[in-house]
């Protein structure tokens, strides 16, 4: 009977007339190429598109972005993509947001393949989006009104020359197609049949092991920002995991076509994750001849969609062809292989297509794969609903009880809701995995099924997050001795639209009375929780003290007792074991920063059972220790066991070791409207209302002073602006207050004042002009704080004391208001007897000179977080124990140069080390200065910028002598960027991107650094010396200018304040009297030149050039030359653009570059170290890595006597 229905069974599906539906063809994808309006991607293995700016600004899950960037690897991004080894061969997420149809390591070098991209508004390629996107989301209520096209076409992985004779015959070809309008996006990746033809790609950094990645296939929305200071990984979705399915994207899909895949991207008002299409399809090839059946094909084809009069789509309307009805299979029904093996179906070897009525043996499917079972047949092929093509999804934990289905054509039908079908009389549940959270798996019960979330993650399962997600926590402080009670309630709400953990707290009660100024701390402590189903409990007793100024050291404790619930499955009905763990509390660090009043706090803790103590030291993760070396303004980010990364705080952009401040307004990022001035800060930015606008409702749009508001709120008033004081007096704006002075020449307490008629009227004081001049208010009538006001006496002289309003620092000046050199007290401290005989000004120290280039406050007067600032004593010597005032580290150091001390930081919270000498000290005699190490006796010597310190590179004819190399300047808290040398007095210039200073110091024994200008500087980068005129020129990159002055910083002027985007690198040609500088604009880059006194400004070129960094000059040819970072190529060309030439067609990552016999120094940011080419070969000759690694910037030429032609170079920046 059994075998009866079985035949049946067999009969019936034979019977039926079915439908295959094979991949597509190229001839079937998006038009493509230059006849469609596409632009080309520039060859090479690491190319980024020039920024492709979107009509209308385009949603990628809730967040919305208004241009894209095309890569060479595969992937489409909505920011400017980092270098390729920061992501081409790692999984998902990444950093940024992508949109990845096939990420992998792809290289168009040598013409081998391209790759065409373009935005369009045909209303043929329009329709054919909307049709797609209404056949796999049939309820979707979208009409696209833009398409931007991706097309990879012939494209090749990247292949190291040294690993194969000739390039590789395999190329690749797909497409990624991204609709949508103001609501929704959708994006497409189309496979054509024999489009794919290489799987993955090896790393470049595979040290000869045999290893190849699958390519990666999905989404990453790129890093999120959370508890405003930090930022986490997005959510992200793969669609592939392995090599077998990266070969199946186009054998199969989930629009019904094999190779065609759609998917949900974005949406304006709530997205958790992507959402592919959910279209039934036969997802196989066709059948082999022989098989004794009849079927229909059918193969996609689109109509010509010019004749829909608009962009809309009517689903009611598609053709029943369209549909590609489905022909269902039962998991637990298959057709048994007959005895006529001449009609029977066969199995299907892995590598033959098969039927989709074959019988494919289970073991053929990847072992780590499963496959959702499909549901019985309800009713006849014609009649059945669309259905979800056989797709491959991760099952976490792996269903064991499920049998593993054939892949030849099964395809099941998943609603949003809980889908239930027949299992021999018994209902079951199947898990919907796009109800549950990225970081869930799901398990079914015989109730329902239930999200829960991967261990390291906590949640309700459709929302989990590192930290937690939807609870409750309320908790209760006693503190003794005095009885104080203080109740919390704290409740999760989950993650709000920008993916932020959302907490409100409730707090009540009383806590005990701190003195001002006081400081607590609180000894490394452990707690008991124990955990019961949906509820978490702690009780503990901890000890405080508080030492104050007034009352010395106390000791204080309090009470903690604390129940935090959340919601558990209530489908899991097993018993849970309960549990007991204990949390050991290392470090805690606290700190209040009362100008932006944010208290910033950091916490290392540990989790273990109880009882169980660690058997030895436990090495401390650098992030938590403080021993990391990430940039003040850069998040460190703890890895696996002692890794890290570093991460530029929001605002800044670098590598996490060094970071800059990213120019909001220059970039067009900033968030100002109509008739508003983008002003730039670091790390953020500033609107201020144009004159006759002010500040709309929403304190971003500006309006009309005579546009009428209805809106009230508190503002600063200016009690100046109804003159309160005397005709003859002067009002003094502040803080809740104001100041009536009476004019010189009279005399009062300011609201009257009296002229005094036995005096004639004296002019003005240099210090009452001085004071007068201070702008102490805005336009807008608010306090500027941070601004210094000197203090005059009767006469109009210098107070000999003066102090800061705002800081509370104090110091002697002379008569001319010159600051007395250590005289200086901080606040808080006795100021100095300024009227005791001043002794004879000695010369500022290294440690006076750090100290006071470190830059506390903005141009606009707000204070700097975060910086530095080195700590001396009386002699102006650096202090042995030195503190940042901001992280809370502590450090010894060596007190006549500032060097740390090794194994001598401290962490904050921890007491720091003794740093007094363990034996009485040496002799003190006079000796020369550390900071500058004279370069060895040679010729040559190349100078090079590495962050903090200048280097000194010897060169032995023309190669680079490794041995001798040594560190010409250490420069602490420094980011030299710009260096060049002047050979007549033996100095090395540099500019100070951290300090935004320029800067010289002679290369001779004991010479001290000096500071040559240090006012309305934002980014300093190139410079150069004009040898034979005595002047420097530099390039500032933020504010866009070019600039000169004097030798010793006087006599300084703009010669350029227009027409320039990027200005990167400046040389000047001393024998000519002609200034080259190159300008980094990415829409137009260029090099240009002019006179040094800024006539005869000329484009040198500008066809053919990507990243100009480096620029220098070859004195034998009389050419200019420069290395691109865009083009890869080093080339040069005459001064009035003739005689073009290509040196080299393959760098690195050039940032800046010297000529010097025949030969082409220049720094590498790929390989961190200084790389030689030869002009006459056109080969790398040589290079040089430094010890410690990390970005060489500058790099000049210094010489014991002057060359020929004497020029100064620089270059780049980052």
């Amino acid at each position: 009977m059994e075998r009866g229905r079985l035949l049946a069974v067999c009969v019936l599906c034979w019977s039926c007339s079915v439908r295959v539906v094979t991949a597509i063809q190229r001839a079937d994808m998006f038009p493509y190429g230059s006849l469609s309006g596409d632009m080309i991607l520039a060859e090479g293995d690491d190319e980024t598109s020039r920024v492709l700016s979107l009509p209308r600004p385009v949603y990628f899950y809730d967040s919305l972005f208004s241009q894209l960037y095309v890569a060479t690897n595969g992937i489409v991004s909505a920011q400017d993509l980092p270098m390729e080894k920061q992501y081409v061969d790692d999984g998902f997420p990444t950093d940024f947001p992508v949109v990845a149809p096939f990420l992998a390591d792809i290289d168009t070098s040598g013409g081998r393949g391209q790759i065409y991209y373009r935005v369009t508004e045909t209303p043929s390629v329009l329709n054919r989006v909307a049709q797609e996107v209404h056949r796999g989301f049939p309820d979707a209520k979208f009409t696209p009104t833009h398409v931007v096209v991706a097309t990879w076409e012939n494209v090749a992985a990247y292949e190291e020359p040294t690993r194969t004779s000739g390039p590789s015959n395999k190329f690749n070809t797909f497409q990624a197609v991204i609709g949508y309008d103001e609501v929704d996006s959708y994006v497409l990746f189309l496979y054509p049949e024999g489009g794919l033809n290489f799987f993955g790609t090896r790393p470049k950094e595979s040290y000869n092991v045999e290893i190849e990645l699958p390519a990666r296939v999905g989404f990453s929305r790129g890093e999120v920002t959370y508890l405003i200071f930090s930022r986490t990984e997005g959510p992200h979705y793969s669609v592939t995991s392995d090599e077998q399915s990266v070969k199946n994207l186009y054998q199969v899909g989930n629009t019904g076509i094999p190779g065609v895949w759609l998917f949900h991207t974005g949406n304006r008002y709530s997205f958790d994750n992507i959402v592919p299409a959910s279209v039934g399809g036969l997802l196989a090839t066709p059948p082999t001849r022989g098989h004794g059946l009849s079927l229909d094909t059918t193969t996609p084809d689109y109509p010509e969609f010019e004749e829909y009069p608009d962009n809309t789509f009517d689903p009611d309307s598609q053709d029943e062809e369209d549909d590609y009805p489905l022909t269902g299979g039962d998991a637990e029904f298959q057709p048994a292989p007959a005895s006529d093996h001449s009609e029977a179906p066969q199995p299907a070897s892995p590598d033959a297509p098969s039927s989709p009525s074959e019988d494919v043996p289970h073991g053929s499917q990847p072992s780590n794969r499963q496959y959702a079972p499909p549901n019985p047949p309800e009713a006849a092929p014609e009649e059945q609903q669309p259905q979800v093509p056989l797709e491959v999804v991760d099952v976490y934990p792996p269903h064991r009880n499920e049998p593993p289905l054939s892949p030849g054509g099964h395809v099941v039908s998943v609603d949003e809701d809980d889908v239930d079908f027949d299992t021999g009389g018994r209902r079951r549940t199947v898990c919907v995995y796009q109800q549950c959270s990225q970081n869930a798996f799901c398990s079914d019960y015989a109730t329902g099924y239930c999200c829960h979330c991967r261990p390291g993650f906590y949640g309700n399962g459709r929302h989990c997050l590192p930290e937690g997600a939807e609870f409750t926590r309320r908790a209760e402080v006693i503190f003794y001795p005095g009885n104080q009670r203080l109740s919390i309630i704290q409740t999760g709400r989950g993650l709000d639209d920008h993916n932020h953990l959302t907490v409100d707290t409730v707090l009540s009660g009383s806590v005990p009375f701190l003195p001002p100024g006081a400081e607590v701390t609180m000894d490394p402590f452990k707690e008991t929780y124990q955990y019961y189903p949906s509820v978490a409990t702690s009780t503990s007793v901890r000890e405080y003290s508080v030492v104050s100024a007034d009352r010395g050291s106390e000791s204080f404790s309090f009470q903690l007792k604390q129940n935090i619930t959340y919601r558990d499955c209530r489908h899991d009905s097993s018993t849970t074991a309960l549990e007991t763990l204990q949390i050991t509390m290392e470090r805690v660090f606290v700190m209040y920063v009362k100008e932006e009043r944010i208290l910033r706090y950091a916490i290392t803790n540990k989790i273990s059972p109880v009882g169980v103590e660690p058997t030895g030291p436990e090495l401390v993760n650098p992030c938590y220790a403080g021993t990391h070396d990430c940039d003040t303004t850069a998040q460190c980010i703890p890895q696996e066991g002692q890794a890290f990364r570093c991460q530029c705080a929001t605002g800044y952009r670098g590598d996490g070791r060094n970071c800059y401040d990213i120019d909001e307004c220059a970039e067009g990022l900033s968030t100002c409207g109509a008739h508003a001035q983008c002003m730039n800060l670091p790390g953020s930015h500033r609107c201020q209302c144009q004159s006759g606008f002010e500040f709309g409702f929403d304190g971003r749009t500006c309006v009309g002073e005579r546009s009428c508001r209805c809106v009230c709120w508190c503002v600063y008033v200016d009690e100046c602006s109804s003159s309160p004081c005397h005709v003859d007096a002067r009002c003094i704006n502040g803080l809740g207050s104001f100041q009536c002075q009476c004019q010189a020449g009279f005399y009062g307490d300011g609201f009257y004042c009296s002229q005094q008629e036995d005096e004639p009227e004296r002019p003005k004081t240099h210090c009452e002009h001085y004071r007068d001049s201070v702008q102490t208010t805005s336009p807008e009538g608010y306090p500027i704080t941070g601004a210094y006001v000197p203090q005059c006496d009767a006469n109009g002289q210098y107070i000999p004391l003066q102090c800061h309003g705002s800081s509370g620092h104090c110091w002697c000046v002379d008569s001319n208001g010159q600051e007395r050199v250590g005289t200086r007290t901080a606040p808080g401290t006795t100021p100095i007897d300024c009227d005791k005989p001043e002794e004879q000004e000695r010369v500022k120290t290294q440690c006076e000179h750090h100290r006071d280039s470190v830059q506390t406050t903005s141009p606009e007067g707000y204070p700097i977080v975060g910086a530095y600032v080195p700590q001396c004593d009386a002699n102006g010597q650096y202090r042995s124990l030195q503190c940042h005032g901001s992280t809370g580290h502590c450090w010894c150091v060596d007190t006549r140069g500032g060097q740390e001390r090794a194994g001598t930081r401290t962490p904050p919270g921890t007491a720091p080390k003794d740093c007094l000498p363990s034996a009485a000290p040496p002799t003190v005699r006079p000796l020369p200065r550390p900071d500058v190490t004279p370069p060895t006796n040679a010729d040559i010597t190349l100078l090079y910028a590495q962050g903090q310190k200048i280097g000194a590179l010897p060169l032995n004819g023309t190669r680079l002598d490794a041995t001798r190399a040594k560190t010409l300047l250490t420069l602490h808290g420094s980011i030299v960027v710009g260096i060049a040398y002047d050979c007549r007095e033996n100095r090395v210039y540099w500019t100070d991107l951290s300090a935004r200073t320029i800067n010289r110091a002679s290369m001779a024994p004991g010479a001290e650094p000096e500071i040559l200008i240090n006012t309305n500087l934002v980014s300093p980068e190139g410079l150069a010396v004009d040898v034979k005129r005595r002047l420097i020129f530099w390039v500032d990159s933020n504010p866009d200018m070019i600039e000169s002055a004097n030798l010793d910083g006087s006599g300084r002027r703009t010669l350029f304040d227009t027409d320039l985007v990027n200005p990167r690198a400046i040389i000047v040609v001393s024998s000519s009297g002609t200034l080259f500088w190159t300008d980094w604009n990415r829409e137009a880059p260029k090099i240009e030149s002019s006179s040094v006194d800024g006539q005869n400004r000329r484009v040198v070129v500008s066809d053919g050039v990507g990243l100009p960094n480096a620029l220098t000059f070859d004195s034998s040819s009389g050419q200019v030359c420069w290395a691109d970072a865009g083009t890869k190529r080093l080339e040069c060309v005459s001064p009035d653009g003739s005689g073009r030439r290509v040196i080299h067609s393959s760098l690195n990552y050039p940032f800046s570059m010297v000529y010097y016999r025949n030969h082409f120094y220049y720094t590498d940011w790929r390989r961190d170290g200084v790389i030689v080419v030869s002009k006459e070969s056109s080969q790398f000759t040589d290079e040089y890595l430094p010890d410690q690694r990390s970005h060489l910037y500058g790099i000049a030429i210094a010489t014991s006597q002057c060359l020929s032609g004497e020029i100064s170079v620089l270059l780049f920046t980052f």
